[in-house]
């Protein structure tokens, strides 16, 4: 089931540069978010990373966090994954592994959770090259 837009609306005060881009009724199926991460590869500097975020079966699926910009090229965060389709916006995007934290997140069942578990994701890395998948 998707996020209901009160939990939806709660979220964006906290993250404002959250927005729907897919939604019916009190149901919000896609969102878009700007996060602030760092680089990668030893670099700390910070960047803006614009993600697609697939809410349709959330939470029961932590959903894929796709990454819009920068652009693939540009990547060097180990934790981007190279491109994979994205059928909603039916186009190959790198995105974001997101590790064990679908399963942390399982007992909070909130954007906000998922959300602030992606800061914390943008602004770490594990160690090695970045993976293919």
């Amino acid at each position: 089931m998707p996020v209901h837009i009160e939990q939806f609306k709660e979220t964006q005060e906290v993250f404002p540069t959250l927005k729907a881009v897919a939604q019916k009724d009190d149901f919000v199926f896609a969102a878009t978010v700007v996060l602030q991460g760092i680089v990668g590869q030893g670099n700390k500097t910070k960047i803006p990373y614009h993600l697609f975020i697939d809410l349709m079966n959330f939470p029961n699926i932590m959903p894929d966090c796709f990454v819009l910009s920068p652009a693939d090229a540009d990547i060097k965060h180990v934790n981007v994954f190279f491109p994979k389709l994205c059928p909603k916006l039916n186009k190959e995007l790198p995105f974001f592994c997101i590790g064990n934290i679908g399963h942390a997140l399982q007992k909070h069942r909130h954007l906000m959770a998922f959300l602030q578990g992606m800061i914390r994701i943008v602004n770490t890395e594990t160690r090695g090259p970045r993976s293919p998948h």
